[in-house]
C-alpha cells in the first residue's frame, strides 16, 4: 500500500506520520488520494531527505493556507494522487481534530488494517463494518454523528462549513497556493508570508 511504504520511509527518519481518509474509513478507490500527514513542526530538508532516500521522486511542493487565519501548511507531491503534508507553524487544537474527523490512522494500526468512521468530501459519514461500510448523512443529524466520531458537536459543525465551502468554490477557494521553485524552500517561503502578513505575525504571538 503507499501510504504504508510512505509512512515506513518517514518513520525510518523519525518522522512520525498519519494517514486519514479513504483507506482509513475504507471507502477507497482507485482514484481516492492517498494523504500522509506529519502532524508536527519539523525541518522540511528532513522529509525530503526521507522521501528521496527511499526512492521517490518529488514531482512537485506547495505551500497551502486555506484561510488567513488557517495553519500553513507544506505538501509534497510523489505522483498526482499522493502527497506527504505537514504544518509549517504550530496547529490549533481544532485543526487537529480536523484529521480525526475525516477518519486517521497511524502506521501501526494501517499495518494492523483497522478502520475507522469518518467524514468524506460529500458529508457522509463513513461507519466501517465487518463487511465493508456503511454511510449517514451528516446534515440533519450532527448530534448522532458526533457520538459516532466521539467529538464535540460544535468541532463537527465546522468541519462541515468547511467542508461545504470546498464543495461549493472547489479548490479555487484556497486562501493561499504557492508552487515552490527548485530553489525555494518551505521555511524561506514561510518566512516571506510572515513579513508580509500581519495575521500570521498575531498568530505565531499565541506560541511565545
Amino acid at each position: 500500500m503507499k501510504a504504508i511504504k510512505l509512512m515506513e520511509a518517514l518513520m525510518r527518519r523519525n518522522l512520525f506520520s498519519l494517514t486519514y481518509g479513504s483507506i482509513v474509513r475504507g471507502d477507497v478507490k482507485p482514484t481516492s488520494d492517498v494523504d500522509v500527514f506529519i502532524p508536527d513542526v519539523v525541518p522540511s530538508h528532513d522529509v525530503e531527505l526521507a522521501l528521496m532516500s527511499a526512492g521517490y521522486n518529488i514531482i512537485s511542493r506547495e505551500v497551502v493556507q486555506a484561510t488567513p487565519s488557517y495553519v500553513v501548511k507544506g505538501y509534497i507531491y510523489v505522483d498526482e494522487l499522493t502527497s506527504v503534508s505537514f504544518p509549517l507553524i504550530p496547529m490549533r487544537s481544532e485543526e487537529e481534530m480536523f484529521y480525526s474527523l475525516a477518519g486517521k490512522a497511524d502506521l501501526d494500526e494501517l499495518m494492523k488494517d483497522v478502520r475507522k468512521p469518518g467524514i468524506n468530501k460529500e458529508l457522509m459519514l463513513i461507519v466501517p463494518t465487518e463487511e465493508g461500510h456503511y454511510e449517514l448523512a451528516i446534515e440533519g443529524g450532527i448530534e448522532e454523528a458526533a457520538k459516532v466520531l466521539s467529538v464535540d458537536p460544535n468541532a463537527l459543525r465546522k468541519r462541515v462549513y468547511v467542508l461545504k465551502r470546498r464543495k461549493e468554490i472547489g479548490r479555487t477557494g484556497v486562501y493561499r497556493s504557492i508552487l515552490l521553485q527548485p530553489d525555494d524552500s518551505f521555511e524561506s517561503v514561510l518566512k516571506k508570508l510572515i513579513d508580509t502578513s500581519p495575521s500570521l505575525r498575531r498568530r505565531l504571538k499565541e506560541y511565545r
